[in-house]
């Protein structure tokens, strides 16, 4: 498998762009298969926090992974801009954190999704 620094030291995206792996929406048995929405496009969350950069969210990503309703409407609304969260609700599990820290990669390394920070 690829390697990555961060986390389980697998880099879970190359191995799936690789197609050494290949992820897929349902379980049989134990998840329920959602009608497919609409991919959208990448878009990004700004920061209020000084020297911290914007996120740029993939929904390209995401979606390889999960499928966009896996995600919609329990964790994040559709419409844009209607959840407003901070770091300290997606470290104690809420919206990103759901599977962030869990099933995928953790938040410790922050250039991972804060792409301009600078250091």
């Amino acid at each position: 498998m690829p390697r990555i620094s961060s986390g389980n030291g697998i880099d879970w995206e190359a191995a799936e762009s690789s197609g050494r792996i290949k992820p897929i929406d349902v379980l049989e048995g134990v998840s329920i298969q959602k009608p497919r929405l609409k991919a959208q496009k990448d878009f990004a969350i700004g920061s209020k926090s000084p020297g911290i950069s914007a996120v740029v969210f993939s929904h390209k990503k995401h979606a390889v992974w999960n499928g966009c309703e896996v995600c919609h409407p329990e964790i994040f609304p559709i419409k844009k801009g209607a959840a407003k969260y901070t770091m300290r609700e997606i470290e104690k599990g809420e919206y990103c954190g759901v599977c962030h820290n869990k099933v995928a990669f953790p938040i410790l390394d922050c250039k991972r999704c804060h792409t301009g920070i600078k250091t």
